[in-house]
C-alpha cells in the first residue's frame, strides 16, 4: 500500500520466496480480496509472449525506456551489470490498473532479486496511477507535529529535506519521510502520505496525516516565511513534483491538481537557518 493506493501483485509464476526488505517491507499489508488499484503478475521473460513495441514514447538516459505496445504501454529496463539487454520487462494497460512484468531467467538476475515491483517499476506504477486522477508526488519532507498538525516542506535535491526532518524528530515531531510524499485529495480531506522512496535520513513510514500548511524550503541567514501566491506556489511545487511528463492528459491533471491544492492550504516560502530555531518559528505561525 503506497499513498493510499493498494497494488496487488501476484509472484507464484516465479517459483521462487521473494524477501522484502528495508524500508519497502514496511509498505506490505496482508493479501485481501477488496479491490486493488493495480492487479500486478509476475513471471519470466522466456516463458512470456511480449507485446512488440510500437512506438518509442520516452528514453529516460538510465535504466528504462517506454513504448506504446499491445494497446498499453511497455517499459524496458535494463542495467548494464546484468548485459546490454533488458532484464526485466513491464507492459501496463492505458489506466495503470492491470500489468505484468517479466524477468530474465539469469543467475545474477534471479541473485538481486528483491520486490517484484523494485525500483524503478514501484514509482513509475504509482506515479502514472496518481496522474490519473487520484493526486501527485512531491520532492518533500512530511512532519506531522506533536498536536497533529501535518506540514510539508518542498524542495529540490540539497534545499534541506533532510536536514528538516532531522530537527523535527529531535523536536518530537512524526517525519512520514525526508524525500518523496504523495498528496491526495480524499473524502474532501488533503492528506499526506509517507513512500518507501526516502532519502538520507531513510525517514520512510507508511502512514498518512492531514496536511495544514506548505513550505518551499530555502536555505538563508535567518528564520523568515513568506505567504505565496496561488500561482506562484502552483509554479514552484510543479517544479518539484513527479508526474509522467511524457504523458500530456497526466500533466494537464497535475496541474489542475496543484492549483486546487495551493487554493485550500496556506503555502509559504521558508527561508531558514539548520537549528532548531526554525522549529519553534514554524510552530509559533499557527498555520
Amino acid at each position: 500500500m503506497i499513498g493510499g493506493l493498494r497494488l496487488a501483485v501476484d509472484a507464484r509464476g516465479l517459483g521462487l520466496p521473494m524477501h522484502i526488505s528495508g524500508p519497502t517491507a514496511r509498505f506490505v499489508v496482508p493479501w485481501e480480496d477488496a479491490p486493488a488499484d493495480a492487479a500486478i503478475r509476475v513471471g519470466w521473460l522466456d516463458e512470456a509472449a511480449l507485446p512488440e513495441p510500437m512506438e518509442l514514447v520516452f528514453a529516460s538516459g538510465g535504466m528504462w525506456t517506454l513504448y506504446r505496445a499491445a494497446g498499453g504501454y511497455r517499459y524496458d529496463i535494463a542495467a548494464p551489470v546484468f548485459g546490454p539487454e533488458p532484464y526485466r520487462i513491464a507492459w501496463f494497460d492505458p489506466a495503470y490498473q492491470t500489468g505484468c512484468i517479466w524477468y530474465r531467467r539469469l543467475p545474477a538476475v534471479i541473485a538481486a532479486m528483491q520486490s517484484p515491483l523494485e525500483y524503478p517499476v514501484d514509482e513509475l506504477l504509482v506515479t502514472n496511477l496518481l496522474a490519473r486522477g487520484q493526486g501527485v508526488e512531491l520532492h518533500a519532507c512530511a512532519v506531522v507535529d506533536t498536536d497533529g498538525r501535518g506540514f510539508l516542506f518542498v524542495g529540490q535535491s540539497g534545499d534541506g529535506k533532510t536536514t528538516t526532518a532531522r530537527l523535527w524528530t529531535r523536536a518530537g515531531a512524526t517525519v512520514l519521510s525526508d524525500d518523496r510524499v504523495i498528496v491526495r485529495q480524499c473524502d474532501g480531506q488533503w492528506l499526506m502520505f509517507g513512500t518507501p522512496w526516502h532519502g538520507e535520513g531513510e525517514f520512510a513510514a507508511p502512514a498518512a496525516a492531514p496536511l495544514n500548511a506548505l513550505f518551499i524550503l530555502c536555505k538563508g541567514a535567518e528564520d523568515a516565511a513568506r505567504p505565496l501566491p496561488p500561482g506562484l506556489a502552483a509554479a514552484r511545487l510543479f517544479a518539484r513534483a513527479f508526474p509522467p511528463f511524457y504523458d500530456a492528459a497526466a500533466l494537464d491533471f497535475t496541474v489542475g491538481f496543484l492549483e486546487r491544492l495551493v487554493t485550500a492550504v496556506p503555502c509559504y516560502e521558508l527561508v531558514f537557518r539548520p537549528t532548531p530555531a526554525v522549529v519553534d518559528y514554524v510552530r509559533r505561525m499557527q498555520p
